[in-house]
């Protein structure tokens, strides 16, 4: 047995002996092994709406997901599930799109185990709040971004949901990466399985096991995204309202794409400029992996390493044009703020948040012109924690220790 290998076991068996919180007394062990990874995905409506999704190594039989109604009533609904084999393991991952009313819980449950009631929080009305996370990618072990996602929580359990935009994992299609990604996010309070979470596609996500671009199967496979009327990119890119946020999900991996990288562009650019047009939120917000700007990142179309980064020239004058009021995107692995309009630096320009690391990676990240604040030189691990009514909205970043690096509120 490798090293990784015994680490791997030992770790599953300490992870299936904490279960107690969610697994039900009667068939712990056989719930534990069938439904791994409980996890709540956000929906377009996810007031009204959530999905809930799992991962099982074997197909179970008469499973479903039950809804308990405030009236006493259960509701009862069958999931669908994928087929994935890769990495040399294979699994099946269910999914079910389940309503939301106030007081309402649901539970896994099947013949052989169940777990127990969790509550289903109907979200935001009048504010809303949201931890941002980037770049929970980790090395050899996943102990850094269990910590952060964790703090997090515990600092804020009011947060209506929890976006992680891009680079969830080191590694697209390890088995190993996914399976440490979902377990640092279990625990005793199960925050996976009890509050919306947000995917968005990061280049690692697009890495194969010999690290060259593949499609990103194992991520479009783990999470039920909502649809975007795509026939080539489901799940690439989506958007859902959370109160007063509109909340726009990008994907800004062209390089990785490869041939495919030019038809993502203009399919893509094509929804954002519809569906951003068409919502009436107070605030419209995009969340993707690659930023504005180059940061020392060479620049395949422009040939540079400097300035408006070959993403930057896809979207800038878009938002511009759409009004969007705040974009947090990764890749970088630094927090810095910069507001922009028409590409120079204004009061009364698109808020531009680079967030991360969330993970163990941390890198050397040069300054850019357009920095307004910047976090120290290699920014330590954190998140940002978001608040929004119709008037205001505020965010702010916090480190694991609990520092905050900055803070920038947005009026309308």
């Amino acid at each position: 047995m490798t090293r990784r290998s015994f680490l791997q076991t030992a770790m599953s068996a300490i992870l299936t002996m904490g279960f107690g919180g969610l697994f039900s007394s009667r068939s712990a062990a056989a719930a534990a092994e069938n439904i791994r990874h409980l996890r709540q995905i956000v929906t377009t409506q996810p007031m009204q709406t959530r999905m809930i999704a799992w991962d099982s190594p074997q197909l179970l039989q008469d499973v479903r997901v039950e809804v308990s109604r405030a009236d006493g009533k259960t509701d009862a609904y069958a999931p669908a599930y994928r087929y994935l084999a890769m990495d040399g393991e294979t699994q099946l991952i269910y999914h079910a799109e389940i309503p939301v009313s106030e007081g309402a819980s649901y539970r896994v449950i099947h013949p052989n185990g169940a777990t127990a009631w969790i509550p289903l929080t109907r979200g935001a009305d009048e504010r809303t709040h949201a931890l941002l996370f980037s770049d929970s990618q980790c090395g050899e072990s996943y102990d850094v971004w269990h910590d952060v996602y964790h703090a997090a929580w515990q600092r804020h359990p009011q947060a209506d949901f929890a976006a992680i935009v891009g680079d969830l994992t080191d590694n697209g299609e390890s088995a190993w990466h996914w399976r440490s990604f979902f377990e640092a996010m279990e625990g005793a309070d199960a925050p996976l399985a009890r509050h919306i979470h947000v995917p968005v596609l990061g280049n690692h996500e697009y890495y194969g096991l010999s690290w060259t671009a593949v499609p990103p199967v194992r991520y479009l496979s783990s999470f039920a995204l909502p649809d975007n009327g795509s026939a080539d990119f489901r799940g690439h890119y989506y958007s859902f309202d959370m109160g007063s946020v509109h909340c726009i999900v990008l994907d800004t991996q062209f390089l990785e794409l490869e041939a495919r990288g030019e038809a993502l562009k203009r399919e893509q650019m094509d929804w954002l400029m519809r569906d951003a047009a068409a919502s009436t939120a107070p605030w419209k917000i995009v969340l993707m992996h690659k930023d504005i700007l180059a940061y020392g990142e060479y620049q395949a179309e422009q040939e540079t390493q400097h300035g408006v980064s070959d993403v930057g020239q896809v979207f800038l004058d878009a938002f511009d044009t759409l009004g969007i009021d705040l974009v947090v995107s990764g890749h970088v692995h630094a927090y810095r703020r910069r507001q922009l309009r028409a590409r120079q630096t204004d009061e009364h320009g698109t808020l531009y948040l680079l967030a991360g690391p969330a993970g163990n990676e941390y890198f050397d990240v040069p300054a850019e012109r357009y920095d307004l604040v910047a976090g120290s030189n290699p920014t330590p691990s954190n998140y940002l924690y978001m608040e929004a009514d119709a008037r205001r909205l505020r965010i702010q970043c916090e480190t694991l220790s609990g520092a905050v690096l900055d803070t920038a509120e947005l009026h309308k």
